[in-house]
């Protein structure tokens, strides 16, 4: 049986008991609370180093649990210490590959990613949060669009105006049919090796409860397409992000990016039970499926 760890910079996974009782003898735990504030949402390089010198470089667990899609730019730590090459798919209702300003950001890491030499592609699928409508599209990383290292699987069509290309549909058929969308999935794929990472917010609501806007896939389709690449590929790692955590900072800059990026239902203090239960439920369907795959 494969490793696990919890890095613990909010409590979110940490409060779900059952899963905690079931995997303790393969868990371990890195305890960040006292980095939530200057980790979440973004985190400036030096900061980012420290805390990858001290908590990630020595690790490769098999499933990592980041807590909050506000960590979601740790991942890139996490595969940075994968061997390549490599193939990245990454469910997710964001693409998270805007250009920086901010290097370690939740909605810039991709572009980062893109750019670790052991990474041959990225694999993105959900992507129903906006970002890549109209003109929107011109604001990410469309050098590795146009290299074919970034491969978009929208769950719904997106009508996007790409630079040197005018108006573009981009579409799959995960919704329609999402058979022929696991194969397209598969399709994409150009390793034996393969890295997962879930954003939960990618998933309707019904199936978990995040701090972002949520899409429509149905978790039991995520499961299927990881068993899917599990049966094809060589999964050497994963994580999940998108349990649910108060978005509260410190800083004033990120109150302000935040405020204007959420639904306002992101900002609730005391979110009922059944949002912790549902994204523990996903925890454990997702480590289940991780486990037979291996």
């Amino acid at each position: 049986m494969r490793d696990i760890c919890i890095f613990d910079f909010d409590g979110s996974v940490t409060a779900q008991q059952d899963l905690l009782q079931r995997y303790s003898q393969r868990t371990e735990i890195v305890d960040l609370h006292s980095q939530r504030g200057v980790a979440r949402l973004w985190t400036r390089p030096a900061v980012y180093e420290r805390l990858v010198h001290e908590n990630f470089s020595r690790r490769r667990p098999y499933f990592s649990l980041l807590g909050s899609g506000d960590y979601h730019h740790f991942s890139l730590a996490l595969i940075a210490n994968q061997e390549g090459p490599l193939t990245v798919v990454l469910f997710d209702n964001h693409p998270d590959w805007m250009r920086p300003p901010h290097r370690y950001h939740c909605g810039t890491w991709v572009y980062s990613l893109a750019r670790l030499p052991q990474v041959a592609r990225i694999v993105i699928i959900g992507l129903e949060s906006g970002d890549l409508d109209g003109n929107r599209f011109a604001r990410g990383d469309l050098e590795s669009y146009a290299s074919g290292k970034i491969v978009f699987l929208p769950a719904l069509p997106i009508t996007a105006t790409i630079p040197g290309h005018g108006t573009v549909c981009l579409e799959s058929n995960l919704q329609k049919n999402p058979e022929q969308g696991i194969a397209a999935m598969l399709a994409a794929i150009t390793t034996e090796r393969v890295y997962v990472s879930i954003d939960k917010d990618c998933l309707r609501s019904e199936d978990a409860c995040t701090n972002w806007e949520q899409g429509t896939l149905n978790l039991d389709f995520v499961l299927r397409a990881m068993a899917a690449v599990g049966k094809q590929h060589v999964i050497v790692g994963a994580d999940t992000v998108g349990d649910y955590s108060p978005p509260l900072f410190r800083s004033p800059l990120k109150w302000v990016g935040s405020l204007f990026d959420r639904p306002r239902n992101a900002f609730r203090f005391s979110p009922p039970l059944s949002c912790l239960q549902r994204n523990e439920v996903a925890n454990l369907k997702l480590l289940n499926v991780l486990d037979e795959c291996h």
